[in-house]
């Protein structure tokens, strides 16, 4: 076993009282702790009839009580929930749409109609599809520029 420096004095007056008592370091070093052990028992003892003798007065003491929170209920799963479909009785069915009743069908068309050969005048095309009642024209007609249905050139709308 190696020894501090700092402790060598300690540990040398331990090895010169192990040799006046006739015994060995490690024996000397077992009795002690024994000793210790001994004493340590006999106060811990002494504790607990201290403990049991200040008992009553400790039950009297009220007890602090947990209260238990509800348990929330597990919500449903989307897939667990039933869908409930009402339908009105009282709205009668509308007729689907075709693509010719849709407002960019039909202002095509009138272009077609309209142009002959030289374009039109996109002024002269917004008034007629007003009058046929076409929806935003000026919109539709932006629509069908952008997906190349119709082009402008020199300020003429063109059917492609």
């Amino acid at each position: 076993m190696s020894i501090p420096s700092d402790f060598k004095a300690d540990w040398d007056f331990f090895n010169s009282r192990s040799k006046i008592e006739g015994m060995t370091p490690a024996e000397l070093l077992r009795d002690l702790i024994e000793e210790y052990l001994e004493e340590f028992e006999a106060e811990r003892a002494q504790a607990e009839e201290e403990m049991d003798d200040l008992a009553p007065i400790r039950d009297k003491v009220p007890k602090k009580v947990k209260v238990k929170k509800p348990v929330k209920p597990k919500k449903k799963s989307f897939l667990a929930r039933k869908a409930t479909i009402t339908k009105k009785r009282d709205e009668p069915e509308e007729e689907a749409l075709t693509i010719q009743d849709t407002p960019k069908f039909r202002l095509l068309e009138l272009a077609r109609s309209m142009d002959s050969g030289m374009g039109i005048n996109p002024d002269k095309l917004y008034e007629a599809a007003e009058k046929e009642g076409i929806s935003r024209p000026r919109l539709q007609v932006n629509k069908m520029v952008r997906r190349g249905i119709l082009y402008v050139h020199l300020g003429r709308v063109h059917v492609t």
